[in-house]
């Protein structure tokens, strides 16, 4: 099994020519790049130092954001794009995927930190960030990683513990009333200790990154899982449209004055009481 390919946007030596002349490409508009920032500036206020895994592909566009956000900075949490789709089997089947299908699965999530070892065990606590409408892909993933420490002996225990999970929902108004998709899962007795936060956006927004955009990954699902799959093909144009994206949003927050915005939203927060939300505002600061 190879773990899938995804092209590094600091590495632009990689991407030659692809993301240059790209047809269709449009700059984001304000109001999209403005939800992506506050997003992800209580994504980080929320997860509280920890390392941030974004599942699946809707969150690439806050991967490669918060990388160029993160760029030459130091003593900041690690970001991995994890590849994972459980649309092509039933939600939270985690215990009757096949031996040679899970091992790829398992492959490549502990390539991209999802190891239920290093979650133990790591300096920093894990924060699992998807989109979430009803909580499916989130079930099916902690049942999986609940599998993987089973068959590897690592206490359960220990990894639910040091597990945060934010989900990316759509903006509704806010009630006593409010359904909240953590609520009546039972699943979540699996990880009573983790810590569950919700971070909501415009319905527009989260539309368009989780269902209207160009992907620059392929979808992981069960078929892949077992593939012998090596390197990248050469981009169709609707991925070149994605890669031009991901570099173009990676080149943002490389910069000074977006990191001055995204630590200024931070500051607003209440989290910033925690020591290690306001030992990230200050790396983004120093630069």
């Amino acid at each position: 099994m190879t773990t899938p390919f995804r092209w590094s946007f600091d590495k632009r030596e990689q991407l030659g020519s692809w993301i240059e002349d790209v047809p269709g490409f449009h700059k984001p508009h304000r109001e999209d790049i403005d939800a992506l920032r506050s997003a992800a500036a209580r994504i980080l206020a929320m997860s509280d130092g920890a390392d941030l895994a974004f599942i699946g592909r809707s969150p690439e566009n806050f991967n490669d954001y918060l990388c160029g956000c993160f760029s030459d900075l130091e003593s900041v949490p690690s970001l991995n794009l994890v590849p994972f789709s459980m649309r092509w089997i039933g939600q939270g089947e985690a215990a009757s995927i096949p031996t040679h299908k899970f091992s790829g699965l398992r492959e490549a999530l502990e390539a991209r930190g999802l190891s239920p070892a290093r979650i133990a065990t790591a300096d920093r606590p894990t924060a699992l960030v998807d989109m979430v409408a009803y909580g499916g892909t989130m079930e099916a993933l902690v049942k999986v990683l609940h599998r993987m420490a089973a068959e590897d002996g690592t206490d359960w225990n220990a990894v639910q513990r040091r597990l945060k999970i934010i989900g990316l929902t759509t903006r509704k108004k806010n009630s006593p009333n409010t359904w909240r998709w953590q609520q009546n899962q039972t699943w979540l007795d699996l990880v009573p200790d983790a810590n569950i936060k919700n971070v909501s956006a415009p319905a527009g927004f989260i539309f368009l990154i989780a269902n209207g955009q160009d992907k620059v990954t392929r979808s992981f699902h069960y078929g892949r899982w077992d593939s012998d799959e090596a390197g990248a093909d050469t981009p169709d144009e609707e991925q070149r449209r994605a890669m031009k994206l991901a570099a173009w949003l990676y080149d943002l927050g490389g910069t000074r004055e977006e990191r001055q915005r995204l630590s200024s939203l931070i500051t607003k927060r209440p989290e910033m009481k925690q020591p290690a939300t306001r030992a990230l505002v200050s790396a983004l600061r120093r630069i």
